[in-house]
């Protein structure tokens, strides 16, 4: 029969369509998508990917059409926001308290709101939740491609430490031991933004531009699919734009270029996009102009504890004991890893000996 690979992130449970599923054989030599490597996409520093807007521009704002149907009035900065009674009286570090306790957008969103002091401490927390929920990412979370044969007691070395052992032991529910995979993703509930991510499993399938995102969620077309309140969506809405668009993300030519690097942050290796696409320019066998990141990231980190592969490969590259397996990866610009200087912080380029594995493992699968 025969089994079958999944990709899972022990940290984050953001979904992507990675093309790996079913039998590795099956999957491998047809991956290859833009979408997935730039769930690895990491922003150079300083770089947003959505913006609270200033307090001042709310309250100075025109008003919202009518046909929206709402009239907000956000308070102006006072004396009394910083002197008066109740919450105002906190200190700038527990108002940051609370917000870090709070695990819905909404209750988020309305404390924000309630003078100038709590949006301008909030801003951050805004803008992390909506990018938890709206900005899918991968980028330095633990990867492994698990097949269903793989073993508790025969992951790879370092791969969980006894606390995260037992803390998959005892949040086990019936039916959950059957597959490693499983039982791994329950890993995902000790990341700080564990609560955002489940959201976004929630509300993923309706984000193409984070205007949309927000009227469908408050159900503004039909009200049977509201996720969230219409007053709180309108709000952020109101209250959150988007740095614009997709030409700020990395194009497919400009990733296989000399720009880009996927880095392996575990072991400081990389491998350059310019040399996937030089195989494209001088392809010793048919299939080498289909070759990218992809090929290169599964090779690696594929694991189990059973060799079936349905894959007409006999040769001595064992990918079921992927070198990678559960490392931490980020696609990024190329001046992370090099510079005019050469190669700096004992990065290693390691492009042609995983590229030569890739080649050796789709030529004894494909033929020449």
């Amino acid at each position: 029969m025969g089994q079958y690979f999944i990709v899972r992130n022990l940290d984050n449970s953001a979904q992507f369509e990675t093309h790996v599923g079913g039998k590795f054989g099956e999957f491998y030599p047809h991956i290859g998508s833009v979408d997935f490597m730039l769930a690895f996409w990491r922003p150079e520093p300083g770089y947003k990917r959505v913006i609270a807007k200033p307090y001042s521009s709310l309250i100075t704002s025109t008003p919202e059409p009518e046909s929206r149907n709402c009239d907000r009035h956000y308070p102006e900065q006072s004396l009394a926001n910083e002197t008066g009674n109740g919450l105002g009286q906190l200190s700038f570090e527990l108002i940051d308290i609370i917000y870090e306790a709070l695990d819905d957008i909404v209750d988020v969103v309305r404390f924000a709101v309630t003078c100038q002091r709590f949006y301008d401490i909030g801003r951050r927390h805004l803008e992390v939740y909506v990018a938890g929920t709206f900005i899918e990412s991968w980028a330095g979370d633990r990867i492994i491609c698990l097949g269903d044969y793989a073993r508790m007691d025969d992951l790879p070395p370092g791969l969980l430490n006894d606390e995260e052992r037992e803390f998959i032991n005892s949040n086990l529910e019936d039916g959950e031991d059957d597959y490693v995979s499983d039982q791994l993703r329950i890993l995902q509930a000790l990341n700080p933004l564990w609560h955002i991510h489940q959201k976004k499993e929630i509300y993923q399938r309706y984000a193409y531009d984070l205007e949309n995102f927000w009227w469908r969620l408050g159900g503004w077309r039909r009200k049977d699919e509201a996720q969230i309140e219409l007053e709180a969506a309108l709000i952020l809405c109101e209250l959150i734009e988007e740095t614009p668009g997709r030409r700020h993300l990395p194009t497919f030519t400009e990733i296989y270029s000399d720009d880009y690097v996927l880095r392996n942050l575990t072991t400081k290796q990389f491998i350059r996009g310019d040399a996937i696409r030089d195989l494209w320019e001088a392809p010793e066998y048919p299939f080498m102009h289909t070759i990218r990141f992809d090929h290169a990231l599964i090779i690696r980190i594929t694991w189990s504890s059973d060799d079936s592969l349905a894959l007409e490969y006999d040769g001595p590259i064992q990918i079921v004991r992927g070198k990678w397996a559960g490392h931490r990866f980020d696609l990024c610009k190329v001046n992370a890893v090099r510079n005019e200087e050469g190669i700096i912080d004992d990065w290693k380029d390691v492009s042609r000996e995983v590229l030569d594995e890739v080649v050796e493992v789709l030529a004894g699968h494909l033929g020449p």
